[in-house]
């Protein structure tokens, strides 16, 4: 029943890994998930909605509720597109771009709290293993990490 067992304990490990990141994302005043979307601008600012959904996988819907949350807290900027004013882009403000410095280090002792007295091979062979667990579920993998 290798299944079940799965199952149990990577919910356990998904709720521990969200609850770490939320402690210090709730200091730098972002909430779990708003660091993909800051992930993916930082990666190429000015994107549509329908470009963020695609490529963190996600609806457009949840795009468009999560970039308000993020311009209220001063984030994001939506602006008409230069070329096709019906067109919104999204962009960084400076304050977000600024959490390019605090984030993935916040999110890296996080994941090294968790990972704490692997040894490097274990290490390697849990990445390893997982990343065929998402190949299984179908969703792409950061080659990585970062």
């Amino acid at each position: 029943m290798h299944e079940r067992e799965f199952r149990n304990v990577f919910a356990l490990v998904s709720r521990g890994m969200k609850g770490g990141f939320a402690d210090g994302m709730r200091r730098l005043g972002l909430h779990v998930g708003q660091n993909f979307l800051l992930e993916e601008l930082w990666r190429q600012d000015r994107q549509t909605p329908g470009e963020l959904a695609r490529r963190i996988g996600v609806e457009v819907p949840t795009i468009t509720r999560t970039t308000q949350r993020m311009e209220a807290a001063g984030l994001l900027a939506r602006t008409p597109d230069e070329s096709d004013r019906r067109v919104v882009r999204i962009g960084l403000t400076d304050r977000g771009r600024a959490l390019r410095d605090e984030l993935p280090d916040l999110l890296d002792q996080a994941a090294g709290r968790a990972l704490d007295g692997l040894t490097e091979a274990e290490r390697a062979q849990l990445v390893t293993l997982l990343r065929r667990v998402a190949e299984n579920l179908h969703v792409a993998a950061p080659e990585d990490g970062g």
